[in-house]
């Protein structure tokens, strides 16, 4: 019998007209099987089940129960959310499409980050610069970025607002201090 990542990566060819370029797996038990599939340019969450052979009693083939499609292409970093469900089942969800997944010991966190670092990695070989001119421009941007980012989060602001802040309270404090003098006379 083959194993089941050849029944996968068949049906991934028939479907997406390419084979994984990896599978991990979430879950297996006799009728099912949930995987996690790396493809060209988009991730897969697919649920499997498990189609008998009548006649000799066999798990022949894999059919397809449901998947979540993931493309590069409309996929930002964090757009992915996997939460437990009351039931101890895993949700994984990806705009308006999620997939529920068996309920495992791992954390839903672990598959959620897997698929992410897929992601990243495909969107990082798309980017990556092909020469050392490109090489050192997107260095450079990305210095220049972080040291935006470094300016805008500086406190120098935040000081001198909490100063001019507490020099208004202060007047204020100063301008109520004749009264508080007055009313006391007057009890």
């Amino acid at each position: 019998m083959q194993p089941i990542s050849d029944d996968i990566a068949e049906w991934c060819n028939e479907t997406w007209g390419q084979n994984p370029s990896e599978i991990l797996e979430w879950f297996e038990d006799d009728e099912t099987v949930q995987v996690f599939i790396k493809l060209k340019r988009s991730v897969l969450v697919a649920d499997f089940m498990f189609k008998s052979n009548a006649i000799n009693m066999t798990k022949d083939r894999v059919e397809i129960k449901h998947h979540l499609h993931i493309p590069l292409d409309i996929w930002n970093p964090g757009s992915i959310q996997a939460t437990r469900i009351n039931d101890g089942r895993v949700r994984f969800r990806h705009r308006n499409s999620d997939i529920l997944l068996a309920a495992k010991m791992r954390a839903p966190e672990w598959g959620k980050n897997v698929l992410e670092d897929w992601l990243i990695s495909l969107r990082g070989e798309q980017l990556r610069p092909k020469d050392r001119n490109q090489r050192l421009a997107s260095i450079k941007r990305s210095k220049e970025i972080v040291v935006r980012n470094l300016h805008s989060a500086s406190l120098d602001g935040v000081r001198d607002d909490l100063y001019m802040i507490n020099q208004r309270i202060n007047s204020a404090e100063t301008g109520l201090n004749p009264f508080e003098g007055a009313i006391q006379e007057a009890e």
